[in-house]
């Protein structure tokens, strides 16, 4: 028992500057690894997204290309 707290106690002041160097280089170290982290939503993780209950709608100048020509209609494109 006496070896345990002779093993804290001596040289304690070193000890505790030690301590206290380490814990400030963990803590820069993780507030830059913090600032570069970008968050991204996780699937199943928040509230649910109301999903609309129309049909989607298709315009018709996407369809334009995919008509085929109307014999007689002079209609100009």
């Amino acid at each position: 028992m006496e070896k345990i707290k002779l093993f804290f106690v001596e040289n304690w002041r070193g000890k505790v500057i030690s301590l206290f160097i380490a814990f400030s280089i963990w803590w820069v170290i993780k507030s830059h690894l913090d600032a570069d982290r970008q968050s991204f939503p996780v699937p199943g993780t928040g509230s649910p997204v109301p999903r609309s209950t129309s049909a989607p709608v298709i315009e018709d100048s996407i369809l334009n290309p995919l008509t085929p020509p109307v014999p007689g209609n002079s209609e100009a494109r």
